[in-house]
């Protein structure tokens, strides 16, 4: 889900959250104080590298939808208004303040700061609030289909003056401020050399069925959702801390403070301590936890558990382990597109077959805490009374019967009449290459299906291959993970259904009626007990039909170098900031010259 920069309201303190997380703190969950002592005051200099399994989809904030691309980004680009990393609060950036909401909830009025620059000098005014909103509302941007989704009901914006912008609703929207508060601000004078979202008015951006005859609008999509918006230099700037300086596909990419920034010192969350962050791909995580051991790495934010428990802090003394809880849920999408996930029966048998415990136990090595829905667990929305499917192989073999699977002609795997074809219960993983802990996932659960009559195989190929597959519908079965905040939820991205073709991430074809209204009705409602109902309804639902077999929510097991300064997790995404993370001169290692 990329509810990335999504969600307010009702907030639990949402940063350290109840009883049953307790042994995981904000600050981190196994080190104690000590992990976190800084030694004298903050410094700029050195540089921060962080591991990632993969390349991002991009840096542009409009057209990518992965979690690496959102993480980067945030250090580039920025908002009129953010999340507050230690109460998940709504708080001030570009905007003086939060917006002045009208009483029926459809207008939303910023009044933004005189000083934000681009990094390229120019200053930021409501024009270029104005445009990043037309980006995001032309409806031929293919890529920024999973974005544009909270954005529906943006009827129009307008600049009364250079810095005054209000944002006026269709209907209302119980996430409205949220939403277009966070929606990061783009410059006009670099991303629209030819005025053309000028020729175009948001009603017409509105009307769909007119919107490929516009020709302004899809000269525009054409020219923006391009690989070269996404990634070449000139075209990625921002008005945040840091700028965008190298990409080296499946190496690095580099970010370096911009010393010109208009806030500095002003925003704890925007410091900018490190001369240079940079992400270094490496999708082996053998690999990456031996970079770690030889301090070609400093910070790995998930290492698997295994591996985990095998780094010897006693003999890598420059090391510090530590875990923290991030509020995302991995699951197994069933793709009913496929006819043998065709039957909510079998769904349901295969959730029965998933020895949740067992995995947890095993591959996680304890570092997870069951769920069974899309709602966190954290949340007064989360529904503790469903059906938790909890391994059942009689249950899920009887399930199997009555969904009319049987072993017809004796080879040991199941089949059934489905379009008056003989059908066996076939189907292959889709998984992302270089991560292990899914691999093993699938490879138990091929064994386990094995024993019910189901014959499943593993398929691992190269990130980007993988998330376009899953958006293209080319998958069977995969293993995957949301990640959400945690704050109300707008489920429309993931399961609604008008989110199953066009690059949705309704990636397993989920297409219940009722539960399409229940999104629709969550989203306009701002009573808070007729939403909780309408939220557990759903749940229930979902629950029922089992489009997901939910798994767990993850603790990240993680491991840095001792020399950074500042280490503390938060439950907001990703779970930290490492723009505030700092390295006392005496352990220094990198300079600007190398």
């Amino acid at each position: 889900m990329r509810n990335i920069f999504f969600g307010k309201s009702a907030l639990m303190s949402a940063v350290c959250i109840s009883s049953a997380l307790a042994l995981f703190s904000c600050t981190g969950g196994s080190g104690g104080p000590e992990s976190n002592a800084d030694v004298g005051a903050p410094v700029k200099g050195d540089w921060i590298i962080t591991h990632e399994l993969s390349d991002p989809e991009g840096l542009n904030p409009m057209i990518t939808n992965d979690a690496s691309s959102s993480k980067i980004g945030k250090f580039i680009f920025e908002s009129m208004i953010d999340i507050d990393y230690k109460t998940a609060e709504l708080y001030p950036v570009i905007a003086e303040s939060r917006p002045t909401i009208s009483d029926d909830h459809l207008s939303y009025t910023f009044k933004l700061r005189n000083n934000v620059k681009f990094s390229d000098g120019k200053p930021l005014t409501a024009k270029d609030v104005v445009f990043s909103f037309k980006i995001i509302k032309n409806p031929l941007i293919v890529n920024a289909a999973a974005l544009r989704n909270y954005f529906l009901d943006v009827k129009d914006v307008v600049a009364t003056d250079d810095y005054t912008v209000t944002v006026t609703m269709s209907k209302p929207y119980f996430l409205a401020e949220n939403v277009v508060g966070t929606l990061q601000i783009l410059p006009k004078h670099v991303l629209d050399p030819q005025s053309l979202t000028d020729q175009y008015t948001f009603a017409q951006a509105n009307d769909i069925e007119k919107a490929p005859s516009n020709k302004a609008m899809s000269d525009f999509a054409k020219w923006f959702d391009t690989p070269e918006r996404n990634r070449q230099k000139e075209f990625l700037i921002g008005t945040g801390p840091y700028t965008f300086e190298e990409w080296k596909t499946s190496e690095s990419i580099k970010i370096k403070r911009f010393d010109g920034y208009w806030n500095a010192g002003n925003d704890p969350y925007k410091a900018s301590y490190p001369d240079k962050i940079v992400f270094r791909t490496v999708n082996d995580r053998t690999t990456a936890v031996n970079n770690l051991k030889n301090q070609d790495l400093d910070f790995i934010e998930y290492i698997p558990p295994a591996m985990f428990d095998d780094i010897d802090t006693m003999s890598t003394t420059h090391l510090r382990k530590d875990q923290y809880l991030v509020p995302t849920y991995m699951y197994i999408a069933w793709n009913q597109r496929r006819p043998v996930f065709g039957d909510k029966k079998t769904r349901q048998a295969l959730s029965y077959l998933v020895d949740k415990n067992t995995l947890i136990k095993t591959v996680m090595r304890g570092f997870a805490i069951p769920t069974s829905s899309p709602i966190y667990f954290g949340r007064p929305e989360y529904d503790s009374t469903l059906n938790k499917y909890e391994y059942n192989t009689t249950k899920a073999k009887q399930l199997l019967a009555e969904a009319g699977w049987t072993d017809s002609n004796g080879d040991g795997i199941l089949d059934r009449t489905i379009g008056g074809k003989r059908t066996d219960f076939t189907f292959t993983f889709l998984l992302n290459a270089g991560n292990e802990m899914r691999e093993n996932i699938a490879l138990l659960l091929v064994d386990e299906f094995k024993k019910a009559g189901i014959k499943a195989e593993v398929q691992k190929i190269e990130w980007s291959v993988f998330l376009e597959n899953i958006k293209t519908n080319k998958f069977d079965a995969m293993i995957g993970a949301w990640v959400n905040d945690p704050t109300p939820s707008d489920l429309y991205q993931i399961w609604h259904s008008s989110q199953i073709n066009n690059k949705g991430s309704n990636y397993a074809a989920f297409n219940v009626p009722r539960a399409d209204q229940l999104i629709e009705m969550i989203r306009t409602e701002f009573d808070e007990a007729k939403r909780m109902e309408y939220y557990r309804e759903f749940q229930q639902i979902i629950s029922d039909e089992q489009p997901y077999t939910f798994l767990w929510v993850l603790k990240y097991p993680t491991a840095y170098d001792k020399r950074i300064q500042n280490m503390k997790f938060y439950n907001v995404r990703p779970g930290y900031i490492s723009n505030t993370w700092w390295v006392p001169q005496s352990t220094q290692r990198y300079k600007d010259a190398q």
